[in-house]
């Protein structure tokens, strides 16, 4: 069972090799690495292609924006599996695949999510922040989790790995949204009729904080307006959820 992994660069160099690494120390060998560049100026592609990984494709970005590269990506993967790792992230430890696709395998599931830490953007092994979900290992009940969706709950969309058939049914990313695509995809993907749904009780990818969603007040206030504005396509109570999803990252912290 192959896993295409997407990684999408610009000018990355300074975490591009801890993201590589970490692709290239896995023990599962059917991994397909996509990176889809943005016109990097510095050393990212020479950094990546001097780690000699196998099954790795380098691509030039055609369309706008994080999402559009993704979408580039998840067309272009052949593998059954699909999962995203930014130049900036990295996973745990070199078992992280191999026990993903164990549970793929193992429980015949669509979906799987699962447990990640929020790192230093300087200092990938200082921890910030920590998602931990509340739910117990293993197959989850849509019922439930269509009700903590409704609550303002989510995911990160970096612990997300699905079978790539899926995109038939829910499609791609939605490229109108600039920063909260991944929210408005997971919600689609979760609300999916007879999806297998998995969730992972283990950390398994380390993300640096400072990404684009908070990158200025700008964006910040981007991500406020495309949150509400999604909240209100799947009619979900949007001052309720943008309440509870930002409350909830408090408790992170510790």
């Amino acid at each position: 069972m192959q896993v295409s992994l997407i990684t999408c660069t610009n000018n990355s160099e300074t975490t591009i090799k801890n993201c590589c690494n970490s692709i290239f120390s896995q023990t599962y060998d059917e991994i397909e690495h996509i990176i889809i560049d943005k016109n990097s100026k510095d050393r990212t592609i020479s950094i990546i292609k001097n780690f000699g990984i196998k099954n790795l494709e380098i691509y030039q970005q055609k369309s706008l924006g994080v999402y559009g590269a993704l979408n580039e990506g998840m067309k272009l993967s052949n593998g059954e599996i699909i999962g995203v790792l930014h130049a900036d992230d990295e996973f745990i430890d070199k078992e992280v695949i191999s026990t993903i696709v164990k549970k793929f395998l193992d429980e015949n599931i669509d979906v799987l999510f699962s447990n990640i830490y929020y790192t230093q953007k300087n200092n990938p092994n200082k921890i910030i922040r920590k998602w931990v979900s509340d739910l117990n290992e293993g197959l989850q009940s849509n019922k439930n989790l269509n009700k903590k969706v409704n609550n303002g709950w989510m995911p990160p969309h970096t612990s997300l790995f699905f079978k790539k058939k899926l995109l038939d049914r829910i499609g791609y990313y939605n490229e109108n949204f600039k920063i909260s695509s991944d929210y408005d995809f997971m919600i689609r993907l979760i609300r999916e009729n007879n999806l297998k749904i998995f969730f992972l009780n283990k950390f398994t990818i380390k993300m640096r904080i400072g990404g684009m969603s908070n990158k200025s007040l700008k964006n910040i206030s981007i991500k406020m307006m495309e949150d509400f504005k999604i909240m209100k396509r799947f009619k979900l109570d949007a001052l309720k959820a943008i309440l509870i999803k930002n409350l909830s990252k408090i408790k992170q912290f510790f």
